[in-house]
């Protein structure tokens, strides 16, 4: 577990210098997931040091009612020294964050966006075949489909969203649709409510998500089945913990391996109808 932790931060230092990160880009998160931040995270101290050196972040929390009684609770004084270390640590430990708002193209480019779409291929064909996509990998999985019986995209991030729709234009993605949460689902909840009729797509390949790392899972996968027979959950994210493998195969879900651009092989589930 210690090496997992090291090998996170690792790569979340590699993100911050990608993408030339910097405290002020949390002017560029939404407040809801700022408040997740600010409920979940360890650096509660760190948070209390940072925003006295950060003016407008500070007011950009404040715009946030859910906030304001957090922030008033956590303010401190201390050096400049560290204040800035505070902030250093902050923008590492939310760097997949604030590079996804700061530079969708960057992130669309991330190694472990891209795995080998043959596993869908050899299975499906495209052509007869309608999708619902969501989590990491989805900017790049999208155009796979581009020929298919059509896809829909879920997805919280409204720059990502936009960044999607963009990409789908140029590259000619036939019958793509974005799709948004329900507004009473939390932003880290994507697919407790799939805004879907039951059966309305073939297959549901979802990446990585914070969703199917909670106690939820079950409800999730309920969720998932409800709107396709076959689903696919693919762990390409490195950021992401492993899946817990009871209650997956509780739900009928079996294992198996996908390649992972920058990464190799990774672990896979599948239900297939």
């Amino acid at each position: 577990m210690a090496a997992d932790r090291q090998s996170r931060f690792a790569i979340c230092q590699w993100l911050v210098r990608l993408g030339h990160l910097c405290f002020d880009d949390f002017l560029l998160l939404t407040p809801q997931t700022l408040d997740f931040g600010l409920r979940t995270s360890d650096l509660a101290s760190d948070w209390s040091l940072a925003l006295n050196n950060a003016p407008s972040v500070l007011l950009h929390f404040r715009r946030s009612v859910n906030l304001q009684s957090a922030i008033c609770s956590l303010q401190s004084s201390g050096t400049l020294e560290s204040i800035r270390a505070a902030q250093s640590r902050l923008v590492t430990a939310f760097a997949f964050e604030l590079l996804r708002e700061k530079a969708p193209p960057l992130y669309d480019a991330l190694p472990w966006q891209d795995w080998d779409f043959s596993i869908v291929t050899k299975r499906f064909k495209l052509w007869q075949t309608r999708f619902l996509l969501a989590g990491e990998g989805t900017t790049v999985t999208t155009c796979r489909c581009r020929k298919s019986a059509g896809v829909y995209v879920l997805e919280s991030c409204e720059t990502i969203a936009r960044y999607i729709e963009m990409k789908c234009t140029k590259e000619k993605v036939r019958r793509f649709r974005l799709v948004s949460p329900k507004p009473q689902a939390a932003s880290r909840k994507l697919l407790s409510e799939i805004p879907l009729p039951d059966h309305s797509v073939d297959l549901a390949v979802i990446g990585s998500l914070p969703d199917l790392q909670t106690a939820d899972c079950k409800l999730v996968t309920q969720e998932l089945l409800r709107v396709s027979a076959n689903v696919l959950l693919i762990e390409n994210s490195p950021l992401t913990p492993p899946l817990a493998e009871t209650p997956l195969i509780d739900a009928g879900f079996l294992p198996d391996s996908v390649a992972v651009s920058g990464l190799g092989p990774r672990r896979c589930w599948w239900k297939r109808d």
